[in-house]
């Protein structure tokens, strides 16, 4: 291939990329909007408000209107600087405030009067911001609560019960930890811990304002991930290293969001920052580890978890073009080693095959890719072959 095509290609997938970050950086939806006034209360118009990303320092500028009124939107969840400056007033600067992701959020500054060239800083832990736009019942779970608190098969959904307006038990079965007790009414339940983020469907096991758990609404990113066959379950399971915020609203919430009447989760994603960054992980489950339960019924002998399985990852994140363009990547596999079980059944023996195939209409129907019998690995072998017994 001529280096003309190597080079047309490099700059279709540039130009590819550029757009695909210009999509991405739209899809957030929160905002702050607020009023500037001086310290007798009157409304400060022409103002020039900087407001600056810590993680990216992407920089957007806006100017008070007539009403002291300014206002910033598309804004990722992240730690922000906001300086004010107006002639014939003290130059203010708010450092390292938060923003609630997804939603409008108020900040108003007052300025005191002298030089543009006197500062005045102000800690954003000392102004944090309060949800006074809406009326939502909601909480947050930050990439911080996913990395510290326990999930069982490192499942984000298990800790949507944290958000206040939420129920959920967190329970296991018994047997160690197979599987997640679900609640009342569930329709497709939670992870185990040989599934994990790899379920199809996954529920998360919360109700909300007395709705079933077949009526919560799952979003990534803005958009929407709720099965359609199944309500109430997320055909998209993050890992957790990819997840920046997850905001759960439990009651009071926008028509936007009038599908479900449950609890409406909006998951965002991790993002590439200035700072190079990574992690990586290994969680090796062996049933000799386990312990076996102190009680397990009258007359049933104690059990443990008999999984045994290796989960491991990592992520990693960093600027591509420093304060412009950003990248960030994260991946989980899951080995799934344990010993299948003894079970019985009807299952199909290569007898079965040959009949079904020979018939007109099923040789039709077989030649569909993907509807062939699908019996696994048969052993055309009787149960003295085996070594078993004959009952």
């Amino acid at each position: 291939m001529s280096l003309s095509k190597h080079f047309l290609r490099v700059i279709v997938f540039a130009v590819c990329g550029l757009f695909l970050s210009a999509a991405a950086h739209a899809q957030y939806r929160a905002s702050i909007q607020g009023t500037v006034t001086d310290t007798q209360g009157a409304v400060v118009s022409g103002a020039t408000i900087t407001l600056q990303n810590e993680e990216t320092s992407q920089t957007s500028k806006a100017t008070t209107g007539d009403d002291g009124i300014f206002n910033f939107n598309g804004l990722p969840p992240s730690k922000f600087t906001l300086t004010v400056e107006k002639t014939g007033f003290k130059t203010k600067t708010i450092k390292g405030f938060g923003v609630i992701a997804e939603q409008a959020n108020a900040l108003n500054v007052q300025l005191e009067v002298g030089q543009v060239s006197e500062a005045v800083t102000v800690s954003g832990d000392a102004t944090p911001l309060i949800d006074t736009e809406t009326s939502n019942l909601q909480g947050t779970v930050t990439n911080q609560d996913i990395q510290k608190l326990p999930s069982f098969g490192r499942d984000p959904f298990q800790l949507l019960q944290l958000a206040p307006g939420a129920f959920g038990d967190g329970s296991q079965n018994a047997g160690g930890g197979c599987c997640a007790q679900n609640l009342p009414g569930t329709n497709v339940g939670g992870t185990s811990g040989t599934d994990g983020v790899f379920k199809i469907e996954n529920g998360g096991q919360i109700t909300a304002g007395g709705a079933r758990t077949g009526e919560n609404n799952y979003q990534i990113d803005g958009v929407g991930t709720t099965s359609v066959t199944w309500g109430g379950t997320s055909i998209i399971t993050p890992n957790e290293d990819s997840i920046k915020e997850v905001k759960i609203l439990t009651d009071n919430y926008d028509a936007e969001n009038g599908r479900y009447r449950g609890a409406q989760v909006q998951i965002i994603s991790q993002n590439g920052t200035n700072q190079y960054h990574g992690s990586i992980y290994f969680k090796a489950h062996r049933p000799g580890l386990d312990a076996f339960t102190k009680y397990n019924g009258y007359n049933n002998g104690n059990v443990r978890d008999a999984n045994r399985f290796n989960d491991w990852g990592g992520s990693a994140g960093g600027p591509i073009l420093k304060n412009k363009l950003f990248a960030f990547f994260s991946m989980e596999k899951l080995d799934n080693n344990a010993a299948s079980g003894t079970t019985s059944g009807w299952y199909e023996t290569s007898q079965f095959r040959q009949l079904a195939a020979s018939a007109p209409n099923a040789a039709k129907f077989f030649a569909y890719p993907g509807v062939a019998p699908n019996g696994g690995t048969i052993v055309d072998r009787t149960c003295a072959q085996a070594g078993l017994a004959e009952l």
